[in-house]
C-alpha cells in the first residue's frame, strides 16, 4: 500500500511538472530579467570603480560601505532623499483628500452634471502630465511674477511640485477607486442612515475601511510614480537645495562620466529603489487584492 502511494504520488509530480513546465520557463526568464540588474547594482554598490570596470559581474574584494557614506553626503543624496519624502508624502495626503470624496460622491449621489464630470476624469486619464508639464509651469511662473514680483517663488517650491503631482494623478486614482466602489452594497450605507449616521460619517465609518484594499493600492501605485518622478521636478525645481531623488541620481550620473565613481553612482541607485522595494514587501498582499476589487477588474 505504501509502495502504491509512492508511485501514485511520483506519477502525479510529474504530471504536475510536465503540465506546468512551460510556466515555470516563462517566469524564470522574465524573474532573471527582472531581478538581475536590481541584484547587479546593489552588488556594484560596495565595489570599487575599478572592480566595476575590470570585473563587473564578480563579488566585490571588500565590501565599500564608503560609497554610501559618499553619496549620502557628499553627492548630497541625503538632501535629496528628504525633499523626495515631503514631496511624495505631500502629494500623497493631498490626493487621498481629493481623492476618496470625489469618488465617493461620482458613485454614489445622483446630481446635475454628474455624467459630465465622469466624462472629464475619464478624459483626464488619457492626457500625460510630460504633455502639460512647460505650459503649466509657464502659467505659474508668470501668476508668482505678477503677483509676488518673482517667478522662483512658486516655480522653484516643493509643495508647487507636490500639488502638480496631486492633481494631474486624480484621474487614474478616481477610475481605479470608483470601480472598487461600485462594487459595495449600499446596504452597508443604508443600515448606517437608519443608525443616524450622516453622508460624512458613512463616508468614514463604513465606506473607507470597506475600500482600504483599493486605497491601499492607489498609495502604492501613486508613491511610485511620486517618487520616481523626474520631468516635473526637473522643471520646477532649479536650485541644488530642492531637487528630488530623480533630479539628484542624475548629477551623480553626469560626475561619474567625469570622475569615474561609479561605486558612488550605484550606491545612488540603491538609495532610490529601497523604499520602494521595502514598500512592496508590506502591501504586495493587498495590492494585489485591490487591483483584483478595483477599477481595473472592471
Amino acid at each position: 500500500m505504501k509502495k502504491t502511494n509512492q508511485l501514485h504520488s511520483q506519477v502525479n509530480w510529474g504530471r504536475y511538472i510536465r503540465e506546468n513546465l512551460f510556466a515555470y520557463i516563462i517566469l524564470g526568464i522574465f524573474t532573471v530579467i527582472f531581478a538581475y540588474p536590481i541584484l547587479w547594482s546593489f552588488i556594484s554598490s560596495f565595489k570599487t570603480s575599478a572592480e566595476i570596470r575590470q570585473s563587473p559581474f564578480s563579488l566585490p574584494a571588500v565590501p565599500q560601505f564608503v560609497n554610501y557614506a559618499n553619496a549620502w553626503n557628499a553627492a548630497h543624496m541625503g538632501d535629496y532623499f528628504v525633499n523626495s519624502v515631503i514631496v511624495t508624502a505631500l502629494s500623497m495626503a493631498l490626493l487621498i483628500i481629493l481623492v476618496i470624496p470625489t469618488s465617493y460622491v461620482l458613485t454614489r449621489f445622483h446630481f446635475r452634471g454628474r455624467n459630465f464630470l465622469k466624462l472629464l476624469m475619464m478624459a483626464g486619464l488619457f492626457i500625460n502630465v510630460n504633455y502639460i508639464v512647460y505650459p503649466i509651469y509657464l502659467m505659474i511662473n508668470g501668476v508668482s511674477k505678477n503677483l509676488l514680483g518673482n517667478g522662483l517663488i512658486l516655480t522653484d517650491n516643493l509643495v508647487t511640485v507636490s500639488v502638480i503631482n496631486a492633481v494631474t494623478s486624480v484621474p487614474f486614482s478616481i477610475y481605479l477607486l470608483s470601480g472598487f466602489l461600485t462594487s459595495v452594497p449600499k446596504g452597508f450605507e443604508e443600515a448606517a442612515r437608519i443608525d443616524g449616521c450622516t453622508n460624512l460619517g458613512i463616508l468614514f465609518r463604513v465606506i473607507i475601511p470597506l475600500c482600504m484594499p483599493s486605497i491601499l493600492t492607489v498609495i502604492l501605485f501613486q508613491f511610485l510614480a511620486y517618487w520616481n518622478e523626474y520631468l516635473v521636478a526637473q522643471t520646477f525645481l532649479i536650485s541644488d537645495a530642492h531637487r528630488t531623488l530623480p533630479v539628484g541620481l542624475l548629477s551623480i550620473m553626469q560626475e561619474a562620466k567625469v570622475a569615474t565613481d561609479y561605486g558612488r553612482l550605484y550606491a545612488g541607485l540603491v538609495i532610490v529603489m529601497l523604499p520602494v522595494l521595502i514598500l512592496y514587501i508590506f502591501v504586495q498582499k493587498n495590492l494585489t487584492k485591490g487591483i483584483s476589487m478595483g477599477g481595473l477588474k472592471g
